[in-house]
């Protein structure tokens, strides 16, 4: 046996124990630790159990390609370039990225890298980028009394680049909805209490990213994490055990936000929703958990979703230029990381993270022009 193959089954060996052991532990990768459950298995299989442990270690190799480096296997490029690059250096196991390690490959041998802008969600380069669809036309009382300029950051490392999405707010349809929007994005960030030991607002600004998205539909912004998000603004390996994530709105504020309704259909590409709740009830990774509160805080349209209306889902806003619209149009044609096949949406496989986020008055901005 060679070292790569003693190493590669010496990672295997904790979950092998805990099988011999008399349980198995159920992983699923990318899934909170919440989300690991334990089966107790009695005496009485352990024949069985045994029979099943030594046919998959004599499977193993066929299983897992366990060779003395990772990039002699047969080149099936993995998802990404961090795939790609554990398969060059040979360390995909150590960092438990099983599509780099095993070659897997989502969209066939010949998709396209995730960090390219022209890669597809169905892992077909395209021969140009998209173009988005036209700016939200709008009747004449819906007034953009606020703009929002998010400042994202798309893929990492040197593949990296910045652009910029433009937002109008409705704020004389839905007034509390807006101040919800304006709060998040803005300095302040929205705090529901003030009493806590260790705590932060909420700023999409501050740990914000695309959390989720639907291809070709819709994208969903939000904070994944407070907890995560504090961390590395105090540049922390991790929040303190006193921090406290800030809740969900409540009492009379959330009565406000209820009884608004919402300024339009979802009828068009580029419109900003928030859910029926307003701000922190878009349901997060744990249904009730503070720290995910946030993660879906509001979504944009890539082409009419009125499905959304039926959700309960209220427009509080647009995007306003073409160049947004192009950048939205891109980020929405890009691939998703999926735990199925038969799953339709996911997280961006390239990143897409808040850099900043720049709240301006309609009226400022008239007056400056």
């Amino acid at each position: 046996m060679t070292a790569q193959q003693m190493k590669s089954l010496a990672m295997l060996a904790p979950w092998l124990a805990v099988m011999t052991g008399g349980s198995v532990m159920a992983f699923c990768p990318g899934q909170p630790t919440s989300r690991l459950s334990t089966t107790v298995l009695s005496s009485k299989q352990n024949d069985s159990r045994r029979s099943f442990l030594s046919k998959t270690l004599s499977t193993l190799p066929y299983v897992i390609p366990i060779s003395a480096n990772a990039a002699s296997v047969p080149v099936q490029r993995a998802v990404g370039a961090a795939e790609e690059k554990c398969r060059e250096e040979g360390n995909c196991l150590e960092k438990f990225d099983l599509d780099g390690a095993v070659g897997w490959s989502w969209g066939a041998k010949e998709r396209c890298d995730a960090s390219d802008p022209l890669c597809g969600a169905d892992g077909q380069l395209r021969e140009e980028a998209l173009s988005g669809q036209s700016v939200p036309a709008k009747d004449s009382d819906l007034e953009i009394t606020d703009v929002v300029e998010l400042t994202l950051k798309i893929g990492t490392g040197s593949n990296s680049d910045t652009q910029t999405m433009k937002i109008g707010l409705y704020g004389n349809r839905c007034p509390e909805l807006v101040k919800e929007m304006t709060d998040m994005c803005g300095r302040t960030g929205i705090i529901t209490s003030k009493d806590l030991l260790l705590g932060s607002p909420v700023k999409l600004g501050q740990g914000g990213s695309v959390t989720y998205m639907f291809p070709d539909e819709r994208l969903e912004f939000g904070v994944s994490s407070q907890k995560i998000a504090y961390a590395r603004s105090m540049r922390l390996a991790k929040a303190p055990d006193e921090f406290v994530p800030q809740s969900r709105p409540s009492g009379k504020r959330l009565e406000t936000v209820r009884g608004e309704q919402s300024s339009r259909k979802h009828d068009v590409a580029g419109l900003i929703s928030v859910p029926k709740d307003g701000i922190g009830y878009g349901g997060g990774l744990l249904p009730g958990k503070d720290d995910e509160a946030y993660a879906s805080a509001f979504q944009v349209t890539a082409k009419a979703m009125p499905e959304m209306d039926k959700e309960g889902r209220k427009v509080i806003g647009q995007i306003l230029d073409s160049k947004s619209m192009d950048v939205l149009a891109r980020i929405a044609g890009s691939p998703t990381r999926k735990m199925t096949p038969l799953q339709v949406g996911g997280t961006p496989l390239s990143k897409v993270i808040v850099g900043d986020c720049s709240i301006y008055s309609a009226a400022d901005l008239v007056a400056k022009e």
